[in-house]
């Protein structure tokens, strides 16, 4: 019978320690099921959603949870905007007062002593990650090689969930997002036009402590 206790009392424990988790990183924002695309977008919710995953993966690590900073919003959406205007990845920007994230953090009045940025290029259907076949029902109709199922658009969340994890997967990245010092942290994404893929989204996240 030891055994099977033992394996009772480690299921407590991995629940427990879920729940901590997710209790530290607060909740999803109620609209996070809101399709990415070339709409108005509600930058507050999706960096708040973005913000909910990160925190589960600080909270694992025992991490203060990143805060909201509406300053910090700004600058993400501006470099973001920016990313997707020139269609073109980098954290350098041709914007007078907003050429380097230090240009940013000033320009946006972000109140900080350390600050940094990651950067990535996806996009608003779940393209990445497994073969994709272009279907001749019509525009945005693709389909999963494998299953040929439809290639949903992503979410907010789904959207959210995929970058969080490319993020984590990368070294210098991930540095930013488990990095102690920093204490607040936005998102944004801005929309880049594209026939084939029926579009791209470039996403700035800043952090600052």
């Amino acid at each position: 019978m030891r055994p099977l206790l033992g394996l009772v009392l480690l299921m407590i424990i991995t629940i427990t320690a879920t729940s901590v988790s997710a209790g530290c990183a607060g909740s999803l924002p109620a609209n996070h099921r809101k399709a990415v695309g070339s709409n108005r977008v509600d930058y507050a919710t999706f960096s708040a959603t973005v913000r909910y995953y990160v925190n589960v993966e600080r909270c694992r690590r025992s991490l203060s949870p990143l805060l909201a900073d509406p300053n910090l919003l700004k600058a993400a959406i501006a470099h973001s905007q920016f990313m997707a205007k020139a269609n073109n990845m980098t954290h350098t920007s041709s914007v007078r007062g907003q050429r380097t994230l230090r240009d940013r953090m000033h320009t946006f009045s972000v109140n900080q002593r350390v600050a940094a940025e990651n950067i990535a290029q996806n996009f608003v259907y779940s393209l990445v990650g497994r073969s994709i076949s272009i279907s001749m029902r019509g525009p945005c109709q693709f389909t999963y090689a494998d299953t040929g199922q439809p290639v949903p658009q992503h979410s907010y969340a789904s959207l959210a969930q995929h970058q969080v994890a490319n993020w984590m997967a990368s070294s210098k990245h991930h540095a930013n997002l488990m990095n102690r010092r920093f204490t607040r942290m936005e998102t944004a994404y801005g929309f880049a036009p594209d026939q084939a893929t029926c579009g791209r989204v470039y996403l700035a996240q800043d952090f600052a402590g």
